[in-house]
Formats: structure tokens, sequence, C-alpha cells
């Protein structure tokens, strides 16, 4: 989030540049090129797909760092070492702050209020939206799926509570989302994602770890935040290379709903980390410029959904992958 005001969804973010704010790229450094990386299990790079038929997507959403804080950091060795056997957007944006308005923007092409602090997803006027969204295409497209929320406990949890925060949660927010079984089946506690894994049941699951899991917590120190995240990325992500979706053909996104701007940094510049045995050559990098539009575009175009109209010209990040 930024330095803007308070939140009703998350904890409160931090500082604010104002809604798009768009800053020069300082220097980025890539990530490490190379065929070693390691996903755990094999000590080698992501195996081949044994099918392209299956299309599980596994999204991961991280909070509040820089990309230079991030890259090449000694601070997060783990989420370093997916980038050297995944792929890596190098300049990829946020598309506004605080924290809620890009969670929006990610299912559906849209930061759908003004977004000048985060409220919660039956705050009037705004919410619930009455607005096509991913997952009115997902349930159109009979494509399963589910959205796992870590401390949420009672699934399609409205209310926050502790480390659980419903403004991460981005499908709490629109009209059609919230009807109340449709609404329990998909937004469920993050418990029930190994068992789920397991089945293979899904292929789209987005992710979004507790308030100190995904780095926002303490936000007084970023350091200690992603050490943290970090470590939970170690001990999560090794599930999801080693599963069945993923290795025939599925794909990770992994990425931050915004930067901070401290020391100087972009201020609307994050990682967008992509893993997948498609994934053309590991430690793949792109200078292409993408936002969180063109994550769903990427969705779509990977689901054979059809483009919202919001991100009908958006660039997909299909430049990454073999077919």
């Amino acid at each position: 989030m930024k330095r803007m005001i308070v939140i009703v969804l998350m904890a409160a973010c931090s500082r604010g540049t104002g809604m798009n704010a768009q800053g020069d790229d300082g220097p980025t450094p890539d990530a490490p090129n190379g065929s070693n990386g390691s996903n755990g299990s094999n000590g080698g790079g992501i195996d081949a797909p044994t099918s392209s038929a299956n299309k599980t997507i596994f999204t991961i959403v991280l909070e509040n760092h820089d990309y230079n804080e991030i890259v090449g950091s000694s601070n997060a060795p783990y989420i370093n070492s997916l980038i050297a056997m995944g792929a890596l957007a190098t300049n990829y944006k946020d598309t506004a702050h605080p924290s809620l308005p890009n969670y929006l923007h990610m299912i559906s092409g849209d930061n759908q209020y003004p977004g000048f602090i985060d409220i919660g997803p039956n705050q009037v006027p705004y919410f619930p939206a009455m607005k096509d969204n991913l997952g009115t295409q997902l349930e159109a497209g009979h494509v399963k799926w589910r959205s796992y929320q870590e401390s949420m406990g009672t699934a399609c949890s409205l209310t926050d509570a502790g480390d659980y925060a419903t403004k991460h949660d981005p499908f709490l927010y629109f009209t059609d989302m919230q009807a109340q079984a449709l609404c329990a089946e998909h937004n469920v506690d993050y418990s029930q994602f190994a068992a789920d894994l397991a089945t293979n049941t899904y292929q789209y699951m987005w992710i979004t770890p507790n308030l100190t899991s995904d780095g926002h917590n303490p936000s007084t120190d970023p350091v200690a935040a992603l050490t943290v995240s970090d470590t939970w990325m170690s001990n999560e992500v090794p599930k999801i290379l080693n599963s069945d979706g993923f290795k025939a053909g599925g794909v990770l996104f992994i990425t931050w709903d915004e930067s901070e701007a401290r020391n100087g940094d972009d201020p609307d510049k994050v990682p967008m980390i992509i893993l997948s045995p498609r994934v053309k050559h590991p430690g793949m990098t792109s200078a292409t410029a993408y936002t969180h539009s063109s994550y769903l575009a990427t969705v779509e175009d990977i689901l054979s959904l059809p483009r919202l109209a919001t991100v009908t010209n958006d660039t997909a990040m299909m430049e990454f992958m073999n077919p």
C-alpha cells in the first residue's frame, strides 16, 4: 500500500503518491541468468510438461516492496532462486495506490473506485460493484477456481480479523461474487489449499498470504517483513512446483500489489515472476512494459476466456512461454 491514509480491509497501508503515479525507472538489476535454478525437488530446472492440455494457473500476491528491494537482494534468497529458474518481467508496474485498487485491477482491469483509502467489500456507494470480473468469466467458462486466504477462517468472511484483511481478496468486492453459496465455495481459508492441490481439481488458484506472511508487517521494518515472506514462500511454493497441475504445463505468477518508493525507487515498479514448465528458458527476462492489466489479459488468454473490455488492448505476457 502506500503512505496514504488508513485502510479498512488489510491493515494500515503506509504511503501514497496518488493514483497511477508513474516514476522514472531507476537502476534495476535483472535476475541472474542461467539454467541452474532449483525447485527444491529435482535440483535442476523445472521439468518439461507431460501435457500441454492441462492449464492450471496459480497466483501469489505479496505486499509493499519495491523491485530493487527484492531482485538480487540477500534478504530474499528463495524468491531470487525462483527468478533464476523461471522468468522475470523487469518493467512491470502497479496501477494505483493504496493496496485495494491494485487487487481489484488484477481481476477486473479497473480500480473500481477512487482508491484514496482502502475500504471494505460492502462500503457504499462503491461496493459491492456490479461489474464483470475474472470470477464472472471463470463461472461462465465453467472453470473450477478458488481464492485462498491465509487466516480467513470462515469461508467468505467479509470482516477483517487478526492477520486476515478482506482487501486482499478482490473477489469479495463484486456483487455476483458475493452470492452466498458461490462466495463460500470460492473464497476459502488457505488451510484447504493442500488438499485441493493434491486432487488437482481447480484450474485457477489465487493465494493471498496473511498480513505477516505476505511481507506487509511489520510495516516499519521492510527488511524484516521481506525476510518473513521469503521464508513463507520457501515453505509453500515447493508444494506447487511439485504438484501434478503445475508439472503438466501449469503456470505460477508471483507479484507484489504495489511499490513503496523507498530509497528513491520507482513508485510503481514491482517484480512479476513467472514459473512454468512452459517458460522458454530459466532466468529469462524482458523489459516489455506490463501492468496488472497484463496479468489479467494473460490469465484470460491462457484459459481461452474472452477478454474483459477493460483489457482488450493490453499486452499479455505470453512472450515468456512456449505454446
